[in-house]
């Protein structure tokens, strides 16, 4: 297993620099919809880039963090509540959130589908999911794919069609946007 729980100040110093400038501009737009105070959860948040994002675009939101190691916790803004947990298994009462973040995370969730459902379950009635994950059909995102398989993480990574199914068969509507290796999923939650 990739030592997660040791790596905070390498992911705090290099993780901004993957997510590309076009995304972050998506990224930003998607939040507007967010009502003013709206509350949001960054799943598998790491040392919270994703927040620090969406902060910089929405300084008015309730950010909490969520992430199984404490060392990347540890990490995180002072700016958000941060709560050690899975995503498989959120702390949360339904419906207490109008957007989730999942950058660079679900394909190490254990449980996908279990953590599409518990993400749905925590977000409000048309609240915005935004995913960003690696493309497994891509030549870097193969050798990424391999390179986790080895150190066994669950690695699961799916293309963008696939992981879009999935949040639609829990009740998301999804729009896709590529980014090289790398793709973004903006969604809704629907009626439920």
């Amino acid at each position: 297993m990739i030592p997660f729980d040791r790596l905070g100040p390498v992911f705090k110093v290099f993780s901004s620099l993957v997510y590309p400038r076009a995304f972050r501009t998506v990224f930003a737009s998607s939040l507007q919809e967010v009502p003013e105070t709206g509350s949001v959860l960054d799943v598998g948040s790491g040392t919270g880039i994703l927040s620090q994002f969406a902060r910089k675009a929405r300084s008015d939101l309730l950010f909490t963090m969520i992430d199984p190691a404490a060392g990347m916790l540890r990490f995180a803004p002072a700016f958000a509540r941060r709560v050690l947990g899975r995503a498989e298994n959120l702390p949360f009462p339904e419906k207490a959130f109008d957007a989730v973040f999942a950058g660079d995370s679900m394909h190490h969730f254990s449980e996908p589908r279990r953590a599409v459902m518990e993400l749905r379950r925590v977000m409000k009635k048309g609240g915005v999911l935004v995913v960003f994950e690696i493309d497994p059909g891509s030549l870097l995102g193969a050798m990424i794919t391999g390179g986790e398989k080895m150190f066994r993480e669950p690695a699961h990574f799916l293309r963008p069609g696939e992981l879009a199914e999935r949040l639609a068969e829990a009740g998301f509507e999804c729009t896709v946007s590529r980014y090289d290796w790398r793709y973004a999923i903006i969604a809704r939650a629907g009626h439920g």
